[in-house]
C-alpha cells in the first residue's frame, strides 16, 4: 500500500519534493525563461509517483514492463527533469544547469528520444494525456497476447500529470472519451487543478465541472490535496486497486488534485503569474529559506536532500530483475510447450518488419482499382506478415479499407483483436496511435479522409518531430470525392503535409505504386508515413506503357521521390517536354503525352515541328525537390516541364523551375459527379494538351 510507504518515508519524500523545487527554481532562474508554477505546485505529486507509486528502472529506461509517466503539462518540464535526475536516470546535474540551452538534454519542453526517461514529446497541451491513452491501450493489447494463468509479463500502469490547459484542449476530450469507452483501467491521471492559466484564473474562461465530465466518459474520479502526501497516497491506492480489476469492469482513474501553484514561494504562492513568469534571484532565495534549506547556493543540494532520494531509489532495479526471471521462465515454457507463442514474442520484441513482396504478391496489384482499395490489399498482406500491425479508422473503415477481415475488433472486455473503432475522433485517434507507437512493440495505423487531416495535423507533426513510425492513411485525396463537394475535397492538404519535416508523404498513382508505398512505410522506423489515396479507380499504369515496370525500380523511385515512366519516343522531334505528376494525375499525364506526340505543331513563325514527351511519376515530390542529382536527371533544366496535380501548386515550383509551369488547383472544388468535375476543372486530355501548347509557345498545325 502506498499509504504505508508514505507513513514510513514521509520525511524523505518531503525532502525530495524540496529538492525538486530548488533545482527547478535554480534552472528557470539561470535560463531566464521557463515555467516554474507547475514544478513548485506539482513537486509533491511527482515525488510520490517517482519515489513511491511507479515501477521503473532508471538504469534501463526502455524496460518493457515499466510504468509509463507522461508530463502532459510539458511547459513544467523542470518538474520531470528534476525527478529524473534525483531518481538516478542518465541526466547529470550539468544538464539541469544548462536548462533550455542549445544542445542540452533539458529542452524547454520534454522531447522523446532526447532525454532518458521521457516517454513522449509534450508541450502542445492535450497531446500528452492523449498519447498516454495510446500507451495504456498498447499495454492491454500486449497483455492480451502474452499473459495467461501461469505467466503475467505485461502489467504496468500509465501515469499522467496534466493541468487545466490540457483539460481545455479538444484532443484530450476525444482521447479521454475513448479511454473511458475502452475502460483502460491501468491509466491513472493526476489533474493539477490549480485554477490558473497564463491569462489569469480559470474563472475567466473555464468554469465547467471536469469531474462530472470525466464521470460521464466512464472514468473513476477521485479527489486529493495535491500538496499532501497522505491524501495523494490514499487516492493512488484506490486507483491501483482499480487497475487490478478485470477488463471491462471499470474505467481509468482521474484524481482531481487541488493544489497551490507556486507552492513554497512566499511571494508567489497561489498567484496566476507564477505559471510562466521567472522568479527573481531574491524570490528564489526567500523560497529556499521558507522551505528550510540550509544552503541557498544555486544548484547545490544539501546532503540531507540528496541522500533522501538515494535512499528511496535503492530498490528501483529489483522490480525489473524479478520481471526478468518471469520472462526467462515464460520463454522456457513457450519453447517446450508453445513454440507459436515464442515466435510471436520474437516478432513483437525484435522490432523488425517483414516486407516480402514477391511477383505473386505483385500480381494482385496489376489491375485497375482505386488506390484506397490497393491500400486495403497491401494492409492485409503486411498484416499477415507482421502481427504487430494494429489500427483502424475514425468511423470510416469501409471507405478507408482499413479493416483486417481475419481479426476481431478491440472491445473493453477483449483486446486480442487488431481492429480498433476510434469513432469520429480524428485528432484523438492520431494522438492515441502515436502513444501506441511510443509504447513500442506495435506498428499502429489510423485512417480518415485527407480533408480531415486538418483535424489531426498537430498529431502528425508530433509524430514527425518524435521520429516514430505511425502510419497515417488518408483516402479521398482530391476532387475525385465528387458529389460530396468542396467541404470534402482536399486542395491544400497534400502540400500542407509535405511541408512537415521528417514526414514521409506518398501519393501513389496505381495499385503497384501503392504496394511499393506500403513496403517503404513498413521499412521505416524513424519517421511516420502519410499515404494519400484515391476514392476513384485509376488505371494500371502498365496497361498504358510499352513494357511493364520493374517493381524494384518503382521502390527505388519512392526513395528518390520520382521515377521515369515514359521517355522521349523520338530522337527526331524538334521540341521536348516533361510532364510530371502524382497520384491519379499520372495516368492523365500519360494520356496527354500520347495525344501531344500524335499531333503536328508549328511555331509562331509557321515552322512545322513535332513533340516528344517524357512522363515522370512523382509519388513524393518533396523528396525529389531535395535530391538535385535525381531531379536534374529526370527533369533537365533546359527542357520545359509541366507539373500536374489535383491540388494547390505550392511546392512544385522547385521541380519545374522558372521555365516550367504547374497545372493545379488554387481554388476549392464543387459538388458534381467526378467526370463532370474533370471537365469543369480542366483535368482532361484536350484541356491539358492546350495548356501544354500554350506553355511551349506553339500552336496546332
Amino acid at each position: 500500500m502506498l499509504s504505508n510507504h508514505v507513513a514510513q518515508n514521509k520525511e524523505d519524500l518531503q525532502k525530495i519534493a524540496t529538492a525538486v523545487r530548488c533545482l527547478s527554481m535554480d534552472a528557470v532562474l539561470k535560463s531566464k525563461s521557463g515555467h516554474i508554477g507547475l514544478p513548485l505546485g506539482g513537486a509533491d505529486m511527482g515525488t510520490l509517483l517517482y519515489f513511491g507509486a511507479m515501477n521503473h528502472s532508471p538504469a534501463n529506461p526502455k524496460w518493457l514492463n515499466r510504468d509509463r509517466f507522461v508530463l502532459s503539462a510539458g511547459h513544467g518540464s523542470m518538474l520531470q527533469y528534476s525527478l529524473l535526475h534525483l531518481a538516478g536516470y542518465d541526466l547529470p546535474l550539468e544538464e539541469i544547469v544548462n536548462f533550455r540551452q542549445l544542445g542540452s538534454q533539458t529542452a524547454g519542453h520534454p522531447e522523446f528520444g532526447h532525454t532518458a526517461g521521457v516517454e513522449c514529446t509534450t508541450g502542445p497541451l492535450g497531446q500528452g494525456i492523449s498519447n498516454a491513452v495510446g500507451m495504456a491501450l498498447a499495454e492491454r493489447l500486449l497483455a492480451a497476447r502474452f499473459n495467461c494463468k501461469t505467466h503475467t509479463l505485461i502489467d504496468h500502469r500509465t501515469y499522467v500529470i496534466l493541468g487545466d490547459g490540457c483539460m481545455m484542449e479538444g484532443v484530450a476530450s476525444e482521447a479521454c472519451s475513448l479511454a473511458g469507452h475502452m475502460k483502460l483501467n491501468k491509466l491513472i491521471a493526476l489533474y493539477d487543478a490549480n485554477n490558473i492559466t497564463i491569462d489569469g484564473n480559470c474563472d475567466i474562461s473555464f468554469t465547467e465541472n471536469v469531474a462530472l465530465r470525466f464521470q460521464a466518459y466512464g472514468w473513476n474520479v477521485l479527489e486529493a490535496d495535491g500538496n499532501d502526501f497522505d491524501s495523494l497516497a490514499k487516492s493512488l491506492d484506490k486507483s491501483l486497486e482499480n487497475a487490478q480489476k478485470e477488463n471491462g469492469t471499470t474505467g481509468p482513474t482521474l484524481i482531481v488534485c487541488k493544489g497551490i501553484p507556486g507552492k513554497g514561494s512566499p511571494k508567489w504562492e497561489g498567484k496566476h503569474k507564477i505559471h510562466g513568469n521567472p522568479m527573481s534571484a531574491e524570490d528564489v532565495q526567500d523560497a529556499k529559506k521558507h522551505l528550510g534549506v540550509s544552503v541557498i547556493e544555486p544548484f547545490f543540494l544539501p546532503d540531507e536532500l540528496r541522500s533522501a532520494a538515494q535512499k528511496l531509489s535503492k530498490g528501483f532495479s529489483s522490480t525489473e530483475e524479478q520481471w526478468n526471471v518471469k520472462l526467462k521462465n515464460a520463454r522456457a515454457d513457450w519453447k517446450a510447450n508453445s513454440p507459436d507463442k515464442e515466435a510471436l514474442w520474437n516478432a513483437f520484441t525484435l522490432g523488425q518488419s517483414a516486407v516480402d513482396t514477391n511477383e505473386e504478391v505483385q500480381k494482385a496489384f496489376r489491375s485497375k482499382m482505386a488506390t484506397r482499395v490497393a491500400s486495403g490489399k497491401a494492409l492485409a498482406h503486411f498484416a499477415a506478415l507482421n502481427p504487430t500491425l494494429v489500427g483502424g479508422s475514425a468511423d470510416l473503415a469501409g471507405s478507408n479499407n482499413t479493416t483486417l477481415s481475419d481479426s476481431t475488433f478491440v472491445t473493453a472486455k477483449e483486446f486480442i483483436g487488431r481492429n480498433i473503432h476510434f469513432g469520429v475522433r480524428e485528432h484523438g485517434m492520431g494522438a492515441v496511435a502515436n502513444g501506441m507507437a511510443l509504447h513500442s512493440h506495435l506498428r499502429p495505423y489510423c485512417a480518415t479522409f485527407l480533408v480531415f487531416s486538418d483535424y489531426m495535423r498537430p498529431t502528425v507533426r508530433l509524430a514527425a518531430l518524435m521520429g516514430i513510425p505511425t502510419l497515417f492513411i488518408f483516402t479521398h485525396d482530391s476532387f475525385g470525392v465528387g458529389e460530396d463537394g468542396p467541404t470534402h475535397q482536399p486542395v491544400e492538404h497534400a502540400a500542407s503535409l509535405r511541408a512537415i519535416p521528417n514526414l514521409n508523404v506518398i501519393r501513389p498513382a496505381d495499385g503497384l505504386e501503392t504496394l511499393a508505398a506500403w513496403k517503404q512505410a513498413m521499412s521505416l522506423t524513424n519517421k511516420p508515413t502519410a499515404l494519400l489515396l484515391t476514392r476513384q479507380d485509376v488505371p494500371d499504369l502498365d496497361s498504358m506503357l510499352s513494357a511493364p515496370r520493374n517493381f524494384e525500380e518503382i521502390c527505388e523511385g519512392m526513395d528518390d521521390g520520382a521515377y521515369l515512366l515514359k521517355d522521349f519516343t523520338s530522337s527526331q522531334a524538334n521540341m521536348k517536354l516533361v510532364l510530371i505528376a502524382s497520384g491519379s494525375e499520372v495516368s492523365l499525364a500519360l494520356e496527354t503525352a500520347k495525344a501531344l506526340e500524335s499531333q503536328e505543331f508549328k511555331t509562331l513563325k509557321g515552322e512545322k515541328i513535332s513533340l516528344a514527351v517524357r512522363v515522370i511519376s512523382a509519388p513524393c515530390p518533396q523528396k525529389l525537390a531535395s535530391r538535385p542529382l535525381a531531379l536534374n536527371k529526370l527533369v533537365p533544366t533546359h527542357i520545359p516541364a509541366i507539373a500536374i496535380e489535383a491540388g494547390c501548386t505550392q511546392g512544385w515550383g522547385e521541380i519545374v523551375g522558372r521555365t516550367g509551369a504547374i497545372f493545379g488547383m488554387n481554388r476549392f472544388g464543387a459538388s458534381a459527379p467526378f467526370a463532370k468535375l474533370c471537365e469543369h476543372l480542366g483535368y482532361t486530355v484536350p484541356h491539358l494538351s492546350e495548356f501544354s501548347i500554350n506553355v511551349l509557345g506553339i500552336k496546332n498545325a
